[in-house]
C-alpha cells in the first residue's frame, strides 16, 4: 500500500527493495513504542517518544516534529523506564 503523494509510475512499477534487518534489535525497540527513548545516531543524539517502527526507519517524536530515522543510522538508543 502507497500514500496518495507517491508518484504512480513508482505504483505501477511496484518496486522492491532489500534491507538488511536485524529481527532482535527491532523486537527491542518494539518493546519501547509510545516510551521516551535516547537515540544515538551516527551524527547526534536524540530524546524523544519512539512513535513508529518499521522494516528500515522508526519514528521518534521530539516536541511537535516526527524524526525519521533510518535504523543503519542508529548506534544504539536507551530505553527509559
Amino acid at each position: 500500500m502507497y500514500s496518495k503523494q507517491f508518484p504512480q509510475i513508482m505504483q505501477q512499477l511496484s518496486p522492491t527493495y532489500t534491507v538488511p534487518a536485524e529481527p532482535v534489535f527491532l523486537d527491542h525497540l518494539l518493546m519501547n513504542i509510545g516510551k521516551t527513548i535516547q537515540i544515538k545516531t551516527i551524527d547526534e543524539s536524540l530524546e524523544g517518544i519512539l512513535t513508529g517502527v518499521a522494516i528500515d526507519h522508526l519514528q521518534l517524536t521530539v516536541d511537535d516534529l516526527n524524526y525519521h530515522i533510518r535504523l543503519a543510522h542508529i548506534i544504539y538508543f536507551i530505553g527509559k523506564p
